[in-house]
């Protein structure tokens, strides 16, 4: 009897042990993603700006830490500035120079190019990039995979089919660029706002339901 009883007391620890475990690492992996993202777009910030402010006479001895304060304040100072510096006219037009410029460049031309899509589709709002949260038959048929109308293209036959941007998990700003017809997109109730945590949380931040709705006209 007193053999039992141990067994199941410890059957109740090992799960109240399995339990907490899982609770902590689902507490701890946003933490952790959020502060290595963090890390690299600090290493971005003070990558071109530390090695000046180094060089400086006057700030070379000068801690680590304070040069490294330093550096992402100048950083970011220098985002500002430039934000500052593109809402006016002349800015503008400056901008848009070097970038013309850019787009001749052979290697640089196709990275900047690719970038800067990404950047104007997510820099807009989520309704304007993406109209609808459907379902398609991806990667193969009976699966269904989470996909977003970007708008629709005719084919030889002028029948009109839509563009679906099927976003891989967690970055989606990587995908499968689907052309489907009517027939095999299903429309869903899901706004695009959630579709995109559903992409970035791997299916853990999901509505509990769903309905297909017709398409728009």
């Amino acid at each position: 009897m007193k053999q039992l009883i141990g067994k199941k007391e410890g059957e109740k620890s090992a799960g109240r042990f399995k339990r907490r475990m899982i609770s902590g690492v689902l507490v701890l992996c946003p933490l952790v993603i959020t502060l290595f993202i963090l890390k690299i777009i600090f290493s971005a910030l003070t990558a071109f700006v530390l090695p000046v402010l180094e060089g400086l006479p006057v700030l070379r001895e000068l801690p680590d830490v304070v040069l490294l304060i330093l550096s992402t304040f100048v950083a970011l100072l220098m985002i500002y500035l430039v934000g500052m510096f593109t809402t006016h006219l002349i800015g503008l037009r400056l901008i848009q120079m070097g970038e013309r410029l850019m787009m001749k460049l052979p290697i640089v031309r196709s990275v900047y190019s690719a970038s800067k899509q990404v950047m104007d589709t997510f820099s807009n709002s989520t309704k304007a990039a993406f109209s609808a949260t459907v379902l398609v038959s991806f990667p193969h048929p009976g699966a269904r995979a989470i996909g977003f109308v970007t708008g629709t293209i005719l084919d030889p036959d002028g029948r009109t089919l839509y563009r679906i941007f099927v976003a891989t998990t967690p970055n989606p700003t990587s995908g499968f660029l689907l052309l489907l017809p009517k027939e095999e997109v299903a429309f869903t109730d899901i706004s695009v706002e959630d579709g995109i945590k559903m992409i970035v949380s791997g299916g853990m931040l999901a509505p509990e339901n769903y309905a297909v709705q017709n398409p728009p006209v």
